[in-house]
């Protein structure tokens, strides 16, 4: 995500002291990261993009609100990326969860012998992801948007959602066969 801690610091350090270039290297750095998370998280390209505006305003509007002991950079960034995109969605009443019953009904066995995946077309896999993933329950989405979809290691993961790398794990392990369950009750076959 960061190309150093300690050359994010520097800048944050130049951006204390107003500097504009700074700013912008720190908003080249992370905001595609920021955004793509934002957008996974809420499945909409508008509270993507006001997120990711968001972020960064608060960034230089507060850059003393980042305290160093906390952590990186990139994961506060992504924390305050987080409670935005939480607020936004709760706002408009987008989150649609999956019912966790039918994992715990004892039907899901049968999914393990379905390659879902290989049945579908990039284009038509991508937007059946797409779906489950925005109805996974939120704990779940977020493990997956860091983890699957940012490439953030459990730790940090860990670090961001405030619970232990174990717990990112099982979240994950449960998103994932969440999904799949979901793909399968789709029918997302051909």
């Amino acid at each position: 995500m960061a190309d150093s801690p300690v050359e994010d610091q520097e800048l944050l350090r130049q951006l204390r002291k107003g500097n504009e270039t700074a700013f912008t290297a720190l908003y080249e750095r992370y905001q595609r990261a920021i955004y793509r998370f934002a957008l996974h998280m809420s499945g909409n390209t508008a509270t993507a993009e006001e997120v990711t505006q968001e972020v960064f305003m608060l960034l230089i509007g507060n850059p003393k609100g980042y305290a160093v002991d906390k952590g990186p950079l990139g994961n506060y960034l992504f924390g305050v990326a987080r409670n935005l995109t939480r607020r936004v969605v709760q706002r408009s009443r987008l989150d649609l969860p999956i019912e966790e019953e039918w994992l715990d009904s004892g039907d899901a066995g049968f999914t393990s012998d379905l390659d879902v995946l290989s049945e579908l077309s990039n284009t038509e896999l991508l937007e059946f992801l797409r779906k489950a993933v925005l109805a996974l329950p939120e704990q779940y989405r977020e493990v997956v948007a860091l983890c699957d979809l940012e490439e953030m290691s459990y730790a940090d993961a860990g670090a961001l959602l405030e619970c232990s790398p174990g717990t990112v794990a099982s979240r994950l392990h449960r998103a994932r066969a969440m999904l799949k369950t979901k793909l399968s009750f789709q029918k997302c076959m051909k």
